[in-house]
């Protein structure tokens, strides 16, 4: 294995092997979004019975985010990576297998969705392995991507397979994305490089409900928990209720489709660049205070805006930020957690997100009916939780291996 500067040149190998899986499970998890309309027909069901197949990922995350995490720290990302590669593969042929029977592929999807934390809950561990601490908001950046670039791909090509040849096909495709996905990872990934990248040397504290204690007592890192839980939840909610935010302005489901599609690859280009930016200057906390102070204006104006392009351009400005923050973030609550594993401190942070992003869809249909149909306040609620991480972010510190 060839070094450079004491580093090994395949920590870049790594990361290109791990970003297939895990961009096959967040294309699994929005098959259907894009294709709900078709997917409601094909089956006879409701529209509630499509948003399953959104919901099963926050639902079975929140079960088994904890098990993943202790997953990840007891026998290393590889393992876990592998366990959620092939959960992926395998019960993604089970939809193709059972695509006609509604219940079955359901099922099929929430098995899926297990596979999710033991794909996500690596993305800091992988870095902290392979990487130095100057390059591992950008490593984590990267696996970060691969996230946002799985919320693109089916918007894209849901639509067209299913067109043309029906939501079997579509089942098919990503499946077999998936399969090669998972012998990618399987092939190409290895555990730790021969010689440590340069970092905190101090024994790392195990899981365990005292260490679990130990994180809760942690301001700082509930000051992350708090940034997470609403930020996420937040984005969630866009993600999965977009149509309906935008529909009554005039909006139809086409255009949606493509500001959605802004939205993500802005975040992509965000989860690239910011972070990059971020280890350079060696800063976390600026870009976190930045950025909500950002979103205020921003999710104000596209609560009322009706304009098809400047809706497009306030979407591609809130995914650049929301979406290229979360890795900084993300690394920032691994640092503060320290000496706890990587894995639990993520597992913990992804958690609350998934927690809230269930809370508030549930929450923003709920008020959305109790005015009319208007999605105007439950908006200005989305506006007003943002203002409240203000404060939060100005308070908040550099951690001590930034």
């Amino acid at each position: 294995m060839s070094k450079e500067n004491g580093l090994s040149k395949y920590r870049f190998v790594i990361l290109l092997a791990i970003v297939p899986s895990i961009i096959s499970t967040e294309m699994m998890w929005l098959t259907l979004a894009p294709i709900s309309s078709i997917a409601e027909k094909y089956y006879g069901v409701s529209s509630l019975s499509i948003a399953m197949f959104s919901m099963s990922y926050m639902i079975m995350y929140i079960l088994f985010s904890i098990p993943a995490s202790w997953t990840v720290d007891k026998f290393g990302y590889r393992f876990s990576l592998i366990v959620g590669a092939l959960i992926t593969a395998v019960f993604g042929f089970a939809r193709v297998l059972f695509a006609d029977n509604f219940t079955i592929v359901l099922i099929a999807q929430f098995i899926i969705a297990i596979g999710q934390p033991f794909l996500l809950n690596i993305s800091t561990k992988v870095p902290a392995n392979w990487f130095p601490i100057s390059e591992r908001a950008t490593a984590g950046g990267i696996l970060t991507m691969a996230q946002y670039i799985g919320f693109a791909v089916p918007m894209l090509l849901a639509p067209m397979i299913a067109d043309q040849s029906g939501i079997k096909d579509v089942f098919l495709v990503f499946a077999i994305i998936a399969s090669i996905s998972a012998v990618i990872a399987i092939v190409f990934t290895k555990e730790k490089p021969t010689v440590a990248p340069p970092g905190p040397t101090a024994p790392k504290d195990e899981i365990s409900v005292k260490a679990m204690l130990k994180l809760i007592k942690n301001k700082t890192f509930l000051m992350v928990l708090c940034i997470c839980f609403i930020s996420i939840g937040i984005f969630n909610t866009l993600l999965t209720l977009l149509e309906t935010i935008l529909l009554p302005r005039g909006i139809t489901s086409s255009q949606a489709g493509v500001i959605g599609t802004v939205f993500v690859l802005a975040g992509i280009i965000g989860a690239v660049v910011l972070p990059i930016l971020s280890d350079a200057l060696h800063k976390r906390t600026l870009f976190f205070v930045g950025n909500v102070a950002l979103l205020i204006p921003i999710y104000l104006a596209f609560t009322f805006v009706p304009n098809y392009l400047l809706l497009n351009v306030l979407a591609g400005a809130a995914g650049f930020l929301t979406m290229g923050v979360a890795p900084i973030l993300f690394q920032h609550g691994t640092e503060v957690a320290y000496p706890l594993p990587e894995g639990s401190s993520l597992g913990v942070i992804l958690l609350m997100g998934q927690i809230s992003g269930a809370l508030f869809v549930y929450l923003f249909d709920l008020m959305q009916g109790a005015s009319g149909g208007s999605v105007v306040f439950p908006m200005i609620c989305i506006v007003a939780l943002t203002i409240i991480e203000l404060p939060v972010a100005l308070k908040m510190q550099e951690s001590k291996l930034t």
